[in-house]
């Protein structure tokens, strides 16, 4: 049981000690991921609009696209900015410090979603 608990351990990813790059870009792959595949949705919708629809249509797609891509973008950097007042806190071995900064960040998050449902519908 206790090889259990060390495996466990040593499968963690520790960003604060050793090289940061391997650790960083394995961390970085799906964020960056998840942008790529907002842009190609939008991208996507351009090439259907555009090739099947009116001007107006393909006017209409483009600007919904750019807003869309400002908003996951806006959300992304937020949420981004959340993990590095985490990882300060965990750095410093302050784990009594991550609750209320999560219980926060759920707040902010909840409060943004429901501003943006509101006016995005």
């Amino acid at each position: 049981m206790a090889d259990t608990a060390t495996a466990k351990q040593e499968e963690k990813t520790d960003f604060t000690r050793g090289s940061i790059a391997g650790k960083l870009l394995r961390f970085m792959i799906p964020v960056f991921g998840a942008l790529v595949l907002q842009a190609m949705y939008g991208a996507v919708d351009l090439l259907v609009v555009g090739r099947f629809g009116s001007k107006a249509g393909l006017s209409g797609v483009s600007t919904g696209s750019n807003v869309l891509n400002l908003v996951t973008f806006v959300v992304t950097a937020l949420a981004m900015g959340l993990t590095v007042v985490i990882s300060r806190d965990l750095g410093e071995r302050k784990p009594e410090k991550i609750g209320p900064v999560i219980g926060g960040g759920v707040l902010v998050f909840a409060v943004i979603a429901g501003v943006l449902c509101v006016v995005m519908t």
